[in-house]
């Protein structure tokens, strides 16, 4: 049997205010070419399906496309948990009906140690689901003692390893933040104060832990327990990470094979320093000069309009970072004399910039006697 678990999907998410659901349907459209090519049967999703509990319309269609792809046209069995992006009720209409047609939608942490059976070539495996579980909840619905996100984590797995059939693979898929996980800019907290992480210990146990929440692909404690990572890359922390999707080979006796299969981004993600005049000109030529961009300028001088020029050949410049002129700030010495120069200097600059050309001497000097008698007024007047 072939799994493929993915996680993060986050449909419908804004990237610096950037619709990112082409770049979504993009990728998506290649999850179905390795699901095609990899003879996969069946798809694990472990939460975080929608960016927000109340998605747009058109994530919702871009959702429902996909799922039609898989369950109706490919017949593959679906399994997906809610994660904290997620409004777990939306996401759950209509599951009790869905499941005929293959798609698993398990949002009610009340029904976790109820498994989805998953019968392939002679190989059976049960595949049990903790959408995002917050404490609060669980001591709500079962009247359990449990104080924070481990406590609530552990009472659930509880549950389910008292179901658990002795002859056959289980599998187990969460949306949680296992500690010690390598963690992102885009991953919104689940608590206040740090309490969030769960023991991966307690999971050991299961053949494999198809994890949900991080978005960067990476593994806890032992390889089995495992982040697919997101689809996308969604914030500039995560630029160098690879995104993909996990396949997983299981026979009767549990899992053989994991091998993390990358994605290719319809635009990449990445973080570019340097001067000004540098950048454009390297941007002429760059062969991915369509990517979203984090600039960081090394200019230790004032420049008019950098966002403006820096688009003309890098059309997707999302965010512009400056820390060469906050270092020069710090190092200036705000003395009468060095402010005089400083003015001319930035009269130049900015001449430069807007005319395109430099003052010629007859220019400059005629502004330093300007700049001379207003500086020679303005102490008169004080």
């Amino acid at each position: 049997m072939r799994l493929l678990h993915t996680a993060d999907w986050h449909l419908g998410r804004l990237f610096h205010n950037l619709s990112l659901l082409d770049d979504q349907r993009h990728v998506l459209q290649q999850l179905l070419t390795i699901i095609d090519r990899e003879r996969v049967d069946a798809v694990l999703i472990a939460g975080d399906i929608y960016d927000r509990s109340v998605p747009p319309a058109a994530a919702v269609t871009l959702l429902d496309d996909i799922l039609a792809e898989l369950c109706e046209q490919r017949g593959l069995p679906v399994i997906m948990i809610s994660g904290n992006h997620d409004g777990a009720a939306r996401l759950g209409f209509g599951a009790r009906h869905l499941r005929q047609a293959g798609l698993h939608i398990l949002t009610d942490l009340a029904t976790c140690d109820q498994p989805v059976t998953l019968a392939v070539d002679g190989v059976t495996v049960d595949v049990f689901g903790i959408p995002y579980a917050d404490p609060e909840y669980v001591r709500s619905a079962f009247g359990a003692d449990v104080r924070d996100f481990d406590a609530a984590h552990r009472y659930l797995l509880e549950r389910i390893h008292a179901q658990r059939h002795p002859a056959r693979p289980a599998l187990l898929m969460s949306h949680c933040f296992v500690e010690g996980g390598a963690a992102s800019d885009s991953e919104r907290p689940l608590t206040l104060g740090g309490a969030e992480s769960v023991a991966w210990e307690p999971m050991q146990d299961f053949d494999y832990v198809a994890l949900g929440h991080l978005h960067g692909p990476q593994y806890r404690g032992s390889e089995h327990i495992r982040y697919s990572g997101s689809l996308l890359k969604y914030s500039f922390s995560e630029a160098s990470q690879r995104k993909g999707v996990t396949l997983v080979d299981l026979d009767a006796t549990g899992v053989t094979r994991i091998e993390q299969i990358p994605l290719l981004p319809r635009r990449e993600v990445r973080v570019l320093e340097g001067e000004l005049d540098a950048l454009i000109a390297r941007g002429r030529t760059d062969p991915q000069a369509d990517d979203y961009l984090l600039v960081r300028l090394t200019d230790r001088h004032a420049i008019l309009d950098p966002m403006g020029k820096l688009r003309e050949v890098y059309p997707n410049v999302l965010h512009l970072e400056k820390p060469g002129m906050l270092e020069a700030r710090g190092s200036q010495q705000l003395d009468r004399e060095r402010l005089t120069f400083s003015t001319l200097d930035m009269f130049s600059d900015f001449f430069a910039q807007t005319s395109g050309e430099p003052m010629t001497d007859q220019q400059t000097e005629a502004i330093s006697t300007l700049i001379g008698e207003l500086s020679r007024d303005e102490e008169a007047q004080g």
